[in-house]
């Protein structure tokens, strides 16, 4: 048994906690006041319900805690279920209550680990990594009520720095069982949300402004949409190749959702709800975080990448924003003027190979 630490009440985070609960870890929950969540919910009914394709059952808590240096006191595993806009607000928190012999791992990762190391000074044998994409499709289906989509499958990790990444994956044993990844940029890369959400959601502006309860894997997906993705994998697929990453494409999962009647396995997951509005995560997060990162990225290596910047711009213009000039980009993580080769090297090494 494991003390486990997530941050995070949002579906994600209170769908860990009740796995890790059901799977005999004794479990912290944490959520500050300010990013609401379901942590009272939770509190009311006396634990969380989870019910789906993965674990299913009652689980009951060790603790909830809106304090987070309790929270993360003796924890052996901390798991971060927070959308990647929070974690610099959370690395500058998080940072100087972490001690040695802890292990961190964010979910979906979004570079996440790197934006933590980069937060202050962090003690000698802590681990800190991330996985690739997020750790299981799931929502609320009630008050303090989760639903998984698809069962846990082994997914990739890497630490930062990727040498950690053989400790990472055997820190996380008992938790998530987990395969590596070459780094934390190809795990960030190779997220399913990079390829399909911003297609999938800005060609569905109209629906998703006329239905705040749209369900894009059930009602948003069309041909188009298809080509619009495919056009987003064959540019990400350059860039891959040039850092010499592996490069997972998820058109072909579309498709076979798109064939309703066909693979009732993947009906849970058909339902599952949003965006519901422009200002949803799937646009939000992923134009800020995911995308942006990837076009920096693409530019410092001589690549232009039209129809993924078409999708960011428009993103911004929808919102206001300027998620290319605002969002992750290579200078916020301390990786400009770099060539590939020695991006690379940095998320192996870590920030002392500088």
């Amino acid at each position: 048994m494991k003390k486990v630490c997530v941050i995070g009440a949002g579906g994600t985070g209170c769908t860990m906690a009740a796995d890790m609960a059901l799977k005999g870890h004794e479990v912290t929950l944490y959520s500050a006041p300010s990013w609401g969540g379901a942590l009272e919910e939770v509190r009311a009914a006396g634990g969380i319900r989870m019910t789906g394709q993965a674990a299913t059952g009652f689980a009951v808590l060790s603790r909830l805690e809106e304090e987070l240096e309790p929270a993360v006191r003796g924890a052996d595993v901390i798991l971060v279920a927070l959308t990647a806009v929070r974690h610099k607000e959370l690395a500058a928190e998080l940072a100087p209550l972490l001690q040695a012999g802890q292990t961190v791992c964010f979910s979906a990762g979004n570079c996440g680990s790197v934006v933590l190391r980069r937060a202050g000074n962090i003690p000698q044998g802590v681990l800190i990594g991330e996985m690739q994409g997020n750790i299981y499709p799931c929502r609320f289906s009630g008050p303090a009520e989760v639903k998984c989509a698809f069962p846990y499958m082994k997914k990739k990790v890497s630490a930062f720095p990727a040498k950690d990444t053989p400790l990472f994956i055997e820190a996380m044993r008992e938790i998530y069982a987990c395969v590596p990844a070459k780094n934390v940029m190809e795990a960030c890369f190779n997220s399913p949300n990079l390829s399909i959400h911003l297609a999938g959601s800005l060609l569905n502006t109209g629906g998703i402004e006329h239905d705040s309860s749209f369900r894009l894997y059930a009602q948003g997906l069309t041909p188009g949409i298809l080509t619009c993705i495919r056009a987003v994998e064959s540019e990400k697929a350059l860039i891959m190749e040039r850092m010499g990453f592996e490069h997972v494409a998820h058109a072909g999962m579309i498709e076979k959702l798109m064939q309703y009647g066909k693979f009732p396995e993947l009906d849970d997951f058909r339902q599952v709800s949003g965006p519901s509005s422009m200002h949803h995560r799937y646009i939000t997060e992923d134009a800020s975080v995911g995308q942006s990162l990837f076009i920096s990225l693409a530019h410092s290596l001589g690549f232009s990448l039209p129809c993924m910047e078409s999708l960011v711009i428009l993103a911004g213009i929808l919102n206001g924003r300027n998620y290319l000039q605002d969002g992750m980009t290579l200078a916020s993580l301390g990786l400009d003027g770099l060539s590939a080769e020695e991006i690379n090297n940095r998320l192996h090494n870590g920030f002392q190979c500088a």
